[in-house]
Order: structure tokens, then C-alpha cells, then sequence
């Protein structure tokens, strides 16, 4: 299996790639956009996935993808994904290793190699699902916080002072306004 995905790395890393980039609104800009200042939520998930298939594809200790996954599963977590969507990009590469094993006519991997992969795979996701709750736990705590000490009012618009005197001055030069024109 390692000599498999060793050989098929840039052809798998690109259709994986390609998949999880698809999945948002903008997927071209994600992936024509390589600079990581213009476009950090595609390079981050564009390295992230490179740096997990290289742990599966090596059979390398599985918390070695912590980082990349963990950087990948913060952006999804913040964006409108549910939980399973957040984590499904995991999945994604189990159908693409099985479709391309099915294009290769001469490959030499047996059902068992196939079955640790997707093993690990699974391994994988339950890490990201793991980091995702862990994410989504202090996004919650973040807005709890906020309304205990009432800096959400601030954001809403409702009670800002700034917005209330731009408001006021709006409805002062509507009084005036109305005023002459009567």
C-alpha cells in the first residue's frame, strides 16, 4: 500500500484537494489563490491535507497530523458546517484511494492493506471530531463570556454608543427636516 500511494501521492493530494475546496462557495478562488496571505484558509487546508496523506501514505505515527488537522478543523468549525460536514473531508480520501486503486490494473494491494488505511482514516476523523467539539466548545465559552460582561452589545449595533449618536444625529436631521417642510 505505501509503494501505491507513494506513486499516487500528487494525483490523490490534488483530488482530495480539489473535493474539500469544493465544498465551499468560492472554490475557485481557493484554488487558483496559492499566496497564503490572500488566500489562508485554502493554503492552510491545501498543506494541512499534504501533510495527513504523507502521515497515511508513510505509515507514520498518527500524532504527527494533530497540527494540520487541528488547523483545518478550526476553519471548518467557525464556517457553517455541521459536525459531520466539518469532518466528513476525512472520508473523501478513502473513495478517492478506492477509485484510483480501481484505475491501476496492476496494482498489488490486498484487501487487508485497504482495510488499515481506512482504519487509520477512521483513527483520523475521530481526532478531527475530537478537535472540533474542543473548537466549538470555546467559540460557545467565547460568547458566554461576552454576554456576562456585556461586550456583545457592542456588536450588535442595539446599545453601541457610537451607533446610538450616529442614529440620534440621523433622527435630529430628520426632525429638521420634517420640521421645515412644514
Amino acid at each position: 500500500m505505501e509503494n501505491f500511494l507513494a506513486q499516487k501521492k500528487k494525483i490523490i493530494v490534488q483530488q482530495w484537494t480539489d473535493q474539500v475546496l469544493d465544498s465551499y462557495g468560492a472554490p475557485d478562488f481557493f484554488k487558483k489563490q496559492k499566496n497564503q496571505f490572500a488566500n489562508p484558509v485554502g493554503s492552510t487546508i491545501s498543506a494541512g491535507l499534504q501533510e495527513i496523506y504523507t502521515v497515511l501514505a508513510e505509515g507514520k505515527e498518527l500524532g504527527r497530523v494533530c497540527k494540520p488537522l487541528e488547523d483545518i478543523v478550526k476553519i471548518r468549525a467557525v464556517q457553517e458546517f455541521t459536525p459531520s460536514q466539518s469532518v466528513s473531508f476525512l472520508y473523501l480520501l478513502k473513495t478517492i484511494v478506492q477509485q484510483e486503486l480501481a484505475k491501476d490494473k496492476k496494482n498489488s494491494v490486498g484487501q487487508e492493506s485497504l482495510t488499515e488505511l481506512d482504519n487509520r482514516i477512521d483513527q483520523i476523523a475521530l481526532m478531527a471530531f475530537d478537535f472540533y467539539m474542543d473548537c466549538r466548545e470555546r467559540l460557545n465559552q467565547i460568547r458566554i463570556n461576552e454576554v456576562l460582561s456585556g461586550r456583545h452589545t457592542l456588536t450588535d449595533g442595539t446599545k453601541c454608543v457610537s451607533a446610538m449618536l450616529k442614529r440620534d444625529k440621523i433622527e435630529s436631521a430628520d426632525n429638521i427636516q420634517n420640521n421645515r417642510l412644514t
